[in-house]
């Protein structure tokens, strides 16, 4: 894999905190990859800082959420016309710039259309009963980690990224469900210093449940497509 044909994408709601180092520790491992910051609305100065570090900002108008902002960056990867490949990594922090190195190289030793990362463990009961549920349908344990590959193909061919709240999983099993290649790789997920964009309690756990259901009937008619 020719790495100037990657992307990475970075979906950041008010990480003014933390974007600068994220950008430089990718920069160390990953010279030679294009970074792509989508500010999603932030009220504070996300998308400056990141102006600061050279990398392209692509700017939502307001805050649409962490799957919108995903289905922007790819968008404008598509309409670049450079790209192969989108890498997608959080804003936090979290997602250690080893593990999207690790991501990026699976996918330069096969010829694969996903890489998915995979976490030690789960956060939240919620997404183990959805990691329970992938496991059976696709050997997979961890399909709610938001560092990923995809060959960007996959997102012109299906055309968005999220059309309804898979917890930013729909096209992934949209590439699982219809028999994509795919890889998995155990990547490390370092602590957040303040509390986590997504919540936690009851309510996220119900949403996340709310969100396997949905795939369920998801997965059912991919599969009838093919």
């Amino acid at each position: 894999m020719d790495r100037s044909k990657v992307a990475i994408v970075i979906p950041a709601f008010n990480e003014a905190q933390t974007i600068q180092a994220v950008i430089n520790e990718l920069n160390d491992k990953l010279t030679d990859v294009d970074i792509i910051v989508v500010d999603d609305g932030s009220s504070d100065e996300t998308a400056a800082k990141a102006r600061e570090m050279g990398v392209k900002v692509v700017s939502q108008d307001r805050n649409r959420g962490y799957s919108e902002a995903i289905n922007r960056g790819f968008t404008y990867a598509a309409e670049s016309g450079k790209y192969e490949y989108v890498t997608t990594v959080d804003a936090d922090g979290q997602h250690d710039p080893e593990s999207v190195l690790a991501v990026i190289q699976a996918a330069s030793n096969a010829d694969i259309d996903i890489v998915i990362g995979q976490r030690n463990e789960h956060a939240r009961i919620s997404e183990k009963v959805f990691g329970l549920y992938f496991r059976y349908k696709f050997g997979i344990k961890d399909p709610l980690c938001g560092l990923r590959l995809y060959r960007l193909s996959l997102f012109t061919q299906y055309g968005q990224f999220e059309t309804f709240d898979s917890i930013g999983s729909e096209l992934m099993t949209w590439a699982l469900a219809t028999g994509k290649r795919y890889l998995c790789v155990d990547v490390n997920i370092r602590d957040r210093a303040d509390q986590p964009r997504f919540g936690s309690g009851v309510k996220v756990n119900l949403r996340i449940l709310k969100s396997l259901l949905a795939t369920t009937s998801f997965i059912g008619k991919a599969k009838a497509s093919v």
